[in-house]
This record gives C-alpha cells, structure tokens and sequence, in this order.
C-alpha cells in the first residue's frame, strides 16, 4: 500500500483529480455550469471515486490488521486449538465404535456357543520378540481364571493357546507354530487332518493342515474347522480358509495351506475359552 501511494500512478491518480475539482470549482464561481456539465463531470469523476473509496477501504483494512492483530491471533489459535480438539474427539469415537462392534462380535460367540465359559477380551501387550510364529502376550493370568493350553480366540477364529502363565500376564503360541496341533477338517468333516505349522508357510502366514488323503478334494476358500477330537479345542470352530493343495514330499499323503481367519499378526483383542463341552482333563492334555 504505501508503494502505491509513492508511485506515479497515485500521483497522476490525484493530478486529475485537482484538476477537475478545480474545473469544478471555477464553474461555480463564474455561474456558467449547467445541469448537463455536472452530469459530465460526475461521469467523468466516478472512476476515480470508485478507485478512491477502494484505496481507502484497502488502507483502513490494513490499518485494522494491524491496530487488532494480536486479537486476531488469538482467535486464530483458539480456533486451532478447538479444532484439533475435534479431530481427537472423533479419532477417539471411531476407536470406541470399533471397539463394541470387536465386543460384539465376542458377545455373538458366546451366544452361537452355550457350552463355553469364556473371559472377557483381553488386550494383546506385544509380540514375543524375534518369534516367526507370531507368539504374542495378553494382560491376563491365573488370577482371571486361565489355565495352561486353554483355547484363544478372536472374533475372527481360532488364535492358538496358552502356553505360558502367570498371575496377570500370559503368552499364547499361535496355530502357526510347529508346537501345536489342532484337529481339523471340513464343515462336513469328510477331509479330516492335522492342523499345524511350519517354518516355510509361517512366513507367509499360512499353516498346514496335512494327512489328507490323496485325493482330496479341497477347494480355495474352503473353510477349515475344529473337529474336537482331542479335546483341547472346542468343536466346529473356525480355523481359516483353503488357500491351495498339495501333494506332501513323502508322496503318500496330501496337504492343504490353510489361511487362518484371524490376522494373527496385528492382534488386538482376544478372549480364552477356559471350558467347553468335551474338553479334556489338564492332566491328560499335559500328557
């Protein structure tokens, strides 16, 4: 702004205008004028009054900016401030709603499944470190009423069991390790195997359901379920999903990659079945 008013165009600006205010002027002083010479003359002056009332109202919003400058900031910031509010306010709603939509998914197992004593869901604290299995703790123990080898679950499918146990802290090993075996088949149970794991299929998140039969018919997607047979997982639980099969190296048996249903690497919530309808003795799971 104050370039322009030390520019020749400011000056040229207020040049013509002197100049018409003194034609102006010495009309009236001499009563030569005429209704149609004022007509001319505010013709000829409305440019320059509409540019005048614009550089006045571009000076007084700068002044204005400056005399409540720090007001303006001031509100600037609260305004900031409320809306970072809102946007943790929303972050939190949407974790809360995904939260009761987890709890009930829980709550619809445990309704579809009478026969269970489940837990309340339990938070899943962290990865056992440098685990290719996926062995994960959860701030639960003894004192929630879990036991050893007591089934995990999320709201997806089987997780694995508990393997370790403390007084409020646990350590569950996952369907994908080598340590645990599951009995498992078909809804139908026509394609019965064992469910376990291994280091090559591990790393690509996948266990394996072997001794099947040769020729095995198991198409991908096909879901894959607890049968119950040993007693330590309950029966007709979801385990995961046919991803392909495969003759095994031996020649004689077949085997299926299954995907578990459970994302077993991000973990957040799960809950332990701590009895069930057929489940065996500790003393007999131990053996």
């Amino acid at each position: 702004m104050l370039n322009f008013l030390k520019s020749r165009k400011c000056k040229a600006v207020l040049w013509v205008l002197a100049l018409l205010i003194g034609l102006m002027l010495y009309a009236v002083f001499v009563g030569g004028y005429t209704i149609s010479s004022v007509s001319v003359f505010n013709a000829v002056a409305a440019p320059f009054q509409r540019m005048s009332n614009a550089i006045s109202q571009h000076v007084e919003y700068g002044l204005d900016l400056y005399r409540n400058a720090e007001d303006y900031y001031e509100e600037n910031r609260a305004l900031r401030e409320e809306i970072n509010l809102l946007h943790t306010e929303l972050a939190d709603y949407e974790a809360t709603k995904e939260e009761l939509e987890r709890l009930q998914a829980f709550i619809g197992i445990k309704e579809k499944h009478e026969d269970y004593s489940m837990t309340s869901p339990f938070d899943v604290t962290g990865y056992v470190t440098n685990d290719p299995f996926c062995a994960f703790r959860i701030d639960g123990g003894s004192e929630d009423g879990i036991s050893l080898y007591d089934p995990v679950v999320s709201d997806m499918g089987l997780v694995g069991v508990i393997s370790e146990l403390g007084t409020h802290t646990a350590t569950v090993t996952t369907i994908l390790s080598p340590e645990l075996s599951v009995s498992a088949g078909t809804r139908a149970s026509k394609e019965r195997g064992v469910l376990t794991g291994s280091v090559p299929l591990a790393m690509d998140g996948l266990c394996k359901l072997q001794y099947l039969e040769k020729d095995v018919n198991l198409k991908k997607d096909k879901i894959i379920l607890t049968t119950g047979e040993n007693g330590l997982f309950p029966a007709g639980y979801v385990i995961g999903y046919v991803k392909e099969t495969k003759m095994d190296d031996t020649g004689l048996t077949a085997y299926a990659a299954v995907k578990p249903a459970s994302d077993l690497k991000n973990l957040s919530l799960v809950v332990v079945i701590t009895d069930f309808s057929g489940k065996a003795d500790l003393n007999d799971v131990q053996q």
